[in-house]
């Protein structure tokens, strides 16, 4: 599904007739895109009303002030909030991202910080899912921040680019699991198109589907039902294989592996059908922070390291465990899998936006290269999306 498509918009909306609305719930339904699309606009236009309520009853700056003086009647308006609506969030949208992150992107970075600075104990990292599990009923995705700021012709601020979020966004072809097992595990290793002597290694979770779990057509914005709980991915190198790594999307939290063998991602809760992907930067033993030249690794059968899944069923205290040994054959990136060559895309372009240290010598027309080697068949329409933003965000870094 097409999640540009201005009657998704409407369907979020409430704005459809009952034909309509009917029409796309079937197809909204089998697309969890779709579905985070939804509750993304939802969440942004009660944001939007309050934001704006509050703005407009407590005027500040002068850019609040001009706002307020031009969008006085809007609050109470019910032709702004009933027939306009999409054109009129999207335009707001385009208005707040030339003010900078204004305050829609502020509201999210503060919500942000709150979520985490209350949370009792916080573990150093979590998953991407845990992040967007936080901040659900609160804030639209890091991906769909950057995609209506690129869509609006201004490229995002820093901070609303969280790499991590922006992998996460998408689904993946993963192996399907077991019902006994509710959780698959499937771990590839190929060398990093940004850094020759690096290799990159992307573990992926899919949580198993039911026809129960599935959303119900009259309410397609209800989130699916939890597969496994507390989830806990362990990861171990072999210090003989490896001299250091980072977990993509957590640098400034992890700032430095050497000498470390052990890494813990926390993913909560993950829910039926999803996809959970991370990904690791390696250095190999021997290799020096410089590049190498290309097949320059070795290709012996050693373990490069371990992961260890840990989860519990919906309704169970005891803790299952998932186990895959894990050998680096020497896999180039050219001969990766297409879901790979897409996530490893967008991981770089968030660096590339981020201006991150670690983006390497890649540029967003590789970007653009390994997105659309790794697009696929590309059901909902998703992947087509990102490889049509990596090109504007490349026509406003020639601007």
């Amino acid at each position: 599904m097409n999640l540009d498509d201005p009657k998704l918009t409407a369907y979020a909306l409430d704005e459809l007739d009952e034909i309509e609305r009917q029409a796309l719930a079937r197809a909204v339904s089998t697309s969890p895109e779709s579905q985070r699309e939804i509750q993304e606009t939802q969440t942004m236009a009660r944001l939007l009303r309050a934001e704006f309520a509050a703005e407009l009853e407590h005027p500040g700056d002068a850019t609040t002030k001009l706002l307020s003086a031009n969008l006085s009647d809007i609050r109470d308006d019910p032709w702004f909030w009933t027939r306009a609506r999409p054109l009129a969030i999207a335009a707001l949208l385009a208005i707040f991202a030339v003010i900078g992150l204004g305050i829609f992107g502020g509201y999210k970075l503060r919500q942000h910080e709150l979520a985490h600075a209350n949370r009792p104990n916080p573990s150093p990292k979590s998953s991407a899912v845990e992040a967007e599990v936080e901040d659900a009923e609160l804030t639209p995705s890091s991906y769909a921040i950057v995609r209506r700021f690129l869509n609006a012709g201004v490229v995002p601020p820093k901070d609303s680019v969280r790499i991590e979020e922006m992998i996460n966004y998408f689904s993946y072809d993963y192996p399907e699991p077991t019902q006994e097992q509710l959780l698959s595990l499937d771990v590839e290793v190929a060398s990093c198109p940004w850094a020759d002597s690096h290799r990159l290694v992307r573990i992926g979770l899919k949580g198993h589907r039911t026809e129960s779990s599935k959303p119900d057509t009259g309410d397609a914005s209800t989130r699916p039902m939890k597969t496994a709980k507390e989830v806990k991915i362990q990861v171990e190198f072999n210090l003989g294989e490896v001299a250091s790594y980072r977990l993509i999307g957590y640098e400034q939290q992890t700032p430095g592996k050497e000498g470390l063998s052990r890494d813990e991602i926390d993913a909560s809760e993950i829910d039926a059908g999803r996809t959970v992907t991370a990904f690791y930067e390696v250095v190999p033993a021997g290799a020096s922070a410089s590049a190498l030249p290309p097949g320059s690794l070795t290709q012996e059968a050693n373990e490069m390291l371990t992961v260890r899944l840990h989860y519990k069923k919906p309704n169970a205290d005891k803790s299952e465990l998932i186990h895959r040994t894990v050998v680096d054959d020497g896999k180039q990136f050219a001969n990766a899998s297409p879901d790979f060559k897409f996530a490893a895309a967008v991981a770089e372009f968030g660096m590339l936006l981020r201006e991150s240290e670690f983006k390497g010598n890649a540029t967003l027309g590789a970007v653009l290269e390994w997105a659309q080697e790794g697009k696929g068949v590309d059901t909902d329409g998703s992947r087509g999306g990102f490889v049509a933003l990596v090109r504007k965000a490349q026509k406003l870094s020639r601007g």
